[in-house]
């Protein structure tokens, strides 16, 4: 009997409702092979080039969007920035909008009381939380 053995990649996709297709699993294994981090589709498609990946930013932004959509990644908004965190835990963030730098923060978590109830009809999701920072004035 023959045996198919699928690469991790591959089962990853799979369980998320994704058909593995060769650019999918290129750009896991890159997202995987990079801990954690936060990537940008142009920076991301860079990376990929330079590597040696022949995949056009449209691919690159198209699937990190899909895996956004299935929880391979989280889509982090910082004002008209859009970043894709590698760490899907739930967990905040720090912003500096003069440099771009975005970070997780480190536990303990921040943490929400008292929210409003939501809309008819409707359930929250998950509260986010961005703390943006700039450096001080020098004294």
């Amino acid at each position: 009997m023959l045996v198919r053995h699928q690469a991790p990649e591959q089962q990853m996709l799979r369980e998320a409702g994704i058909r593995p297709t060769t650019p999918r699993m290129t750009i896991l294994r890159a997202i995987l092979d990079g801990g954690h981090r936060h990537l940008t589709p142009e920076s991301f498609h860079q990376e990929l080039a330079d590597a040696g990946h022949g995949l056009s930013l449209a691919t690159v932004y198209n699937t990190l969007n899909q895996f956004a959509e299935s929880d391979l990644l989280r889509r982090v908004g910082c004002g008209d920035r859009h970043f894709f965190c590698t760490n899907t835990r739930e967990h905040h963030h720090f912003y500096d909008a003069r440099t771009g730098r975005i970070e997780d923060i480190p536990d303990p978590q921040p943490l929400i009381h008292n929210l409003p109830p939501p809309p008819d009809g409707m359930m929250i999701e998950a509260v986010e939380v961005i703390v943006r920072l700039r450096r001080m004035p020098h004294n």
